[in-house]
């Protein structure tokens, strides 16, 4: 007889099914017990041992069933008869099946593919309940319109939603497909090592004579065996993969083709070449099938691989090894299978678990999906099909990662307009749930992408509460009060104060070469196009009316053609400074390489001085400068600058130099950024001692410094530490890294420096991506000669929320500007009137 058990299924009728299934999970989820999935998931568990329903790297478990184990033991103790007999009845068994139209459990064989409408094998699961809305088209519009089964897109819906269907009422179905999955790598691996054993064998024979009688070796499953395995360990997330993958290559072959016909010629309407160009695909694979026929095919495997793949855990666990430098080093297990378990309420404590990578919620009871799944922001597979949803939560989209969602068999009818940020996303399993027709429309013409890109380029506008408020800070360094604006807070300025303040604006403006559609898909297309942005920059660097503005990542043709006329009229005079790479390039080519500025005003700053640098140029001249191998490997070739004024204030008669930067951005290269910073300080020191040669008496700690700029440190990183405390002392980023006389010394400097923001204990961030947001841009002064007097706020949190990045309409930047404004202190040498 077929055995179910075998395979991990219990051999139960349907009721029997669920009161079994509702009795061992009872208390695991639920309404009223919001703390019980965290106590069943931590109680009683070995150290290392992932808690049940987990998906780990080293096991598998499931909450109360290890029939999955037996089978596995089974077969490597070479107990296969029963497997044999399991398939031998395959047949009969399928037959009774389909006469009751329900299962018990039973594994669907490839003897049942013919009744798939789709044409393609089922890979897992038992048969079906009769579905009450198998005959609706609302909610499988095929039925109402017969063209779609020609269409790929739908082809493949039907295809994938088949295959989900097919695991209903196996519980932890895709934790059992992963141990069968190791299975099959263990006895591949055994084999491998048995075969090279028997191969030096016969290449030696008798060379270290008879020996002990070797134990005889275990059974082995038979290749038809392993083949069955490995076909039933096939998840849904596999059979997606394979299926993107196939549609990927045959528009590759069906372009080339194309391009290879006769001129004149057409492909007929139908064929290949016009359906294929419906697959989902992102454009980073359109574009790639668009390139050269000559390109390599190992390449093109690897770009999709690389697509389609779900995170590095997929070569993890088919090694099951765990690389030492992986960032999961500290976590054992990142997925979490709680499929077909009737569950009908989930605590929000699962959302804690912020490192999960797959979720798997289908085959269960559930009515909502609560708004705290946004925390999951690691994940990239979540099934929900087969539950009882009749929507999806707006912070759904907040998964930026995601690249497999599947929701079949729900009430799903529309999509929130926040899955617009879902732009990794490469399966989008929508099939028998009541969709509205018009994203049906565009996900079968232009894919999951161009449903993707809809939702985003179409999202209502999102109003921002208020403008970033600004906080007037004491003589103490405290905030005092928030005013609406910096506008307000001048209005409030005392006009003794205001001769000796003036306000500083610093601001990377993401240079358009750089805001490419691939590396800021989340942005409306439109609201990403340089003209947009450019008019957005203007208006808010405009409204702020600062007396400086240093600005980063600012073309050279922009600055000349755009920036200097409109600020000009406004009154400002501007300097700016290209990164080095412009000095080795044409002139035309030269204009397109960004770089750093400073404008002023010109009623309230005249220009002494001016010097620029950049850093591998200024240390090369230095007088103590050496050759060493980090410097030559590491620094050398990083072509980034800082622009250094001298500036006479004129209400007060005060000098000031204002100094604006943009070091490297790799975090790779935290060291170099730490020598940057330290030729930098090192440099403006050598200037401050020049202009006080004169006067032995006046410190260098006394003189106006501002340092504005893009650092790409963050708050913890060896240059806040350098500028903040004046050396680096033992910080991990500097370890082992000899930049010569700069290391010696620890890139020491003689300013006092502190950042503006310190006193409002920074903002919650400076630059905000749906992969980086963090704090790397600062405003530092020279606390003996300046303090603050207002700083500009933070973005509305409550706005915040609702992006997993900028830029947007109405942030025209990934970085938000700093603002303060200073006050000169007294010094021993007084004020020089102008």
């Amino acid at each position: 007889m077929n055995d179910p058990s075998l395979l991990g299924y219990p051999n139960l009728g349907p009721q029997q099914q669920q009161q079994q299934q509702q009795q061992q999970h009872a208390g695991l989820l639920g309404k009223g017990t919001p703390n019980a999935l965290q106590q069943q998931l931590h109680m009683n568990q070995p150290s290392g041992i992932p808690p049940p329903g987990l998906m780990s790297n080293n096991d598998v478990h499931t909450p109360s069933n290890n029939n999955s184990r037996q089978l596995l033991d089974q077969l490597a103790n070479g107990n296969t008869n029963m497997l044999n007999m399991n398939m031998d009845n395959n047949n009969n068994n399928n037959s009774n099946n389909n006469n009751n139209g329900g299962g018990n459990g039973v594994m669907m064989n490839a003897s049942t593919a013919t009744a798939n409408p789709i044409g393609m094998v089922p890979t897992v699961g038992t048969p079906v309940n009769i579905n009450v809305n198998a005959s609706n088209p609302l909610l499988h519009p095929h039925l109402d319109d017969p063209s779609l089964l020609n269409n790929p897109i739908w082809k493949l819906q039907l295809h994938l939603a088949a295959v989900s269907s097919q695991s209903l009422g196996q519980p932890n179905i895709y934790a059992r497909q992963n141990a069968m999955k190791k299975y099959l790598a263990t006895q591949q691996a055994q084999q491998a090592q048995q075969q090279a054993q028997q191969q030096v064998q016969q290449q030696i024979p008798g060379q270290f004579g008879p020996g002990p009688q070797a134990a005889p070796p275990a059974l082995q499953p038979t290749d038809f065996q392993q083949s069955h395995i490995a076909e039933a360990s096939k998840s849904l997330v596999d059979c997606t993969k394979q299926a993107l993958m196939e549609m990927a290559d045959t528009l590759t072959d069906s372009k080339t083709a194309k391009k290879q016909q006769p001129t004149g010629d057409s492909t007929p309407s139908g064929t290949a070449a016009n359906s294929a160009v419906s697959t989902p695909l992102t454009p980073k694979i359109e574009l790639f099938a668009n390139g050269k026929e000559e390109a390599n095919q190992a390449l093109l495997q690897h770009k999709k691989l690389s697509q389609y793949s779900i995170d590095e855990d997929d070569d993890i666990e088919n090694r099951m090894v765990m690389p030492k430098d992986s960032k999961y080093d500290d976590q054992l297990w990142h997925a979490l299978d709680l499929s077909n378990l009737q569950i009908f309420n989930i605590s929000p404590n699962i959302f804690k678990y912020n490192f999960l990578t797959r979720l798997y919620l289908n085959g269960n009871s559930l009515t909502e999906l609560p708004a705290e799944i946004k925390h999951l922001s690691n994940l990239r597979v979540l099934d929900l099909s087969h539950n009882r949803l009749t929507s999806l939560p707006a912070e759904l989209g907040s998964c930026f990662q995601l690249k497999y969602l599947y929701f079949f068999d729900n009430m799903v009818s529309t999509l929130p307009w926040e899955f617009g940020n879902l732009c990794n996303l490469q399966f989008l399993g929508v099939e028998g749930n009541p969709l509205e027709k018009q994203f049906l429309k565009i996900l079968t013409e232009k894919s999951v992408t161009g449903l993707i890109f809809y939702l985003r380029d179409n999202r209502p506008e999102i109003p921002l509460p208020h403008e970033r408020r600004f906080i007037e800070i004491n003589t103490d360094g405290e905030p005092q009060r928030e005013y609406d604006s910096l506008q307000q807070s001048t209005e409030h300025l005392p006009t003794d104060l205001a001769k000796r303040t003036f306000t500083v604006l610093s601001y990377n403006t993401l240079c358009q070469h750089y805001a490419t559609p691939k590396m800021y898909r989340y942005t409306p297309s439109w609201a990403l196009s340089w003209d947009y942005r450019r008019n957005k920059l203007k208006e808010q660097i405009l409204s702020y009316d600062s007396d400086l503005l240093c600005l980063q990542e600012v073309e050279s043709k922009t600055f000349e053609e755009y920036w200097v006329p409109l600020l000009d009229k406004h009154g400002y005079t501007g300097i700016f400074h290209a990164k080095a790479r412009a000095k080795t390039m044409h002139s035309k080519d030269s204009k397109k390489v960004d770089g750093c500025c400073i404008f002023f005003k010109r009623d309230q700053f005249k220009l002494v001085t001016k010097d620029a640098m950049d850093f591998s140029g200024a240390w090369m001249k230095h007088k103590k400068f050496q050759r060493t191998e980090d410097y030559l490997n590491r620094a050398m070739n990083k072509d980034n600058v800082a622009l250094l004024l001298k500036l006479q204030h004129i209400p007060s008669g005060d000098t000031i130099w204002a100094v604006t930067t943009h070091l490297h951005w790799d975090p790779k290269f935290n060291d170099v950024k730490t020598f940057q910073v330290g030729v930098l300080l090192d440099h403006l020191e050598t200037l401050l001692k020049e202009e006080t040669s004169h006067n032995f008496r006046q410190d260098i700690k006394k003189s106006p410094v501002l340092i504005c700029g893009d650092f790409n440190s963050y708050i913890n990183s060896a240059v806040y530490e350098l500028i903040s405390t004046g050396r680096v002392q033992m910080h991990q980023e500097g370890n082992g890294r000899d930049f010569g006389y700069m290391s010696e010394r620890n890139f020491s400097h003689n300013l006092a420096l502190k950042s503006s923001y310190n006193c409002i204990g920074e903002l919650p961030f400076t630059n905000f991506t749906p992969s980086f947001t963090d704090v790397i841009d600062y405003i530092w002064f020279s606390t003996h000669a300046l303090r603050v007097r207002g700083l500009l706020g933070e973005v509305d949190p409550e706005y915040v929320s609702k992006f997993i990045g900028f830029p947007n309409d109405k942030f025209p930047s990934d970085h938000i500007p700093l603002l303060a404004r200073f006050e000169f202190m007294k010094t021993n040498t007084g004020s020089r009137k102008v």
